[in-house]
């Protein structure tokens, strides 16, 4: 089974400005993901976030997620308005960046959203994100399992993952298994001339980052939810990459159900 594919919107950040909403919607459509997933945080134009009902009907795009950002102590009430206000999304993955108060106090901000979540009939996934509190996959697994709700989940982020050099991938995606929600991944080689002067993000045919392995582990595990590609990193011309990164991953997806075995390796990392 081919995963569904989505675009993040960071591929829409570029050194000359950042695209429109209508545009990175049509851009996406056209090229032919399944979805995109969109971000709001602070200095990002949040009056996007009242088009997102519209997504469907106007591109035939689903909406796979929306990225939060908390910063506990400081913008915790932001992100409650926003998950309790916003509509045409059924995803919100969390990242959390930096705390005031420190571990408790990030769960107790978590624990608030939880009802709010239930309520909505929405799904909360903890993102985990290099130089962030919740920064490896087994931070947010930890939070995951301390609240054993049905509703709070986590991302599996395969740069993060390779960037923190976390290794263990299989081990970590079935760790992950009984809370994950959705997958995110790009190419990645580490190198000082990337982000955070760790790794580079990619297209998901360049660098390092193997991921017709890392797509081999998440079929052998049972993996049959979304896939999104990040976009940050590589320069030129904004279409071409969401061209050349989906079909690469169609690529990777055929090569694996043609030849599942291949997949099968000892993983370094």
């Amino acid at each position: 089974m081919n995963n569904p594919i989505h675009a993040l919107d960071s591929f829409f950040y570029t050194s000359m400005g950042v695209y429109s909403f209508q545009s990175q919607c049509e851009m996406v459509a056209e090229v032919g993901y399944d979805a995109i997933t969109v971000a709001a945080w602070s200095g990002h134009p949040l009056t996007d976030l009242k088009l997102l009902p519209q997504v469907k009907e106007k591109h035939g795009l689903d909406v796979a997620a929306l990225y939060l950002v908390l910063h506990e102590g400081r913008n915790d009430h932001l992100v409650r308005q926003i998950i309790e206000s916003v509509e045409g999304v059924e995803l919100i993955e969390l990242a959390v960046q930096t705390s005031v108060n420190g571990v408790k106090a990030i769960l107790q901000s978590i624990e608030r959203l939880l009802p709010i979540v239930e309520r909505r009939g929405l799904k909360l996934a903890l993102y985990p994100h290099r130089n962030h509190v919740t920064e490896t996959t087994s931070h947010v697994v930890e939070i995951c399992r301390f609240f054993d709700h049905p509703r709070l989940g986590a991302v599996f982020n395969g740069y993060h993952w390779y960037a923190s050099q976390e290794g263990d991938l299989q081990g970590r995606l079935d760790a992950m298994k009984p809370w994950l929600m959705q997958v995110t991944t790009s190419g990645s080689t580490l190198s000082q001339l990337g982000w955070g002067g760790v790794a580079t993000m990619e297209p998901p045919d360049r660098g390092e980052l193997d991921n017709f392995a890392l797509l081999g582990a998440l079929q052998r595990m049972g993996y049959e939810g979304r896939i999104g590609l990040l976009g940050w990193d590589y320069c030129g011309d904004v279409y071409l990459k969401l061209q050349r990164s989906l079909n690469a991953m169609r690529g990777i997806q055929q090569r694996l159900a043609e030849h599942p075995t291949w997949a099968d390796i000892p993983l370094a990392r």
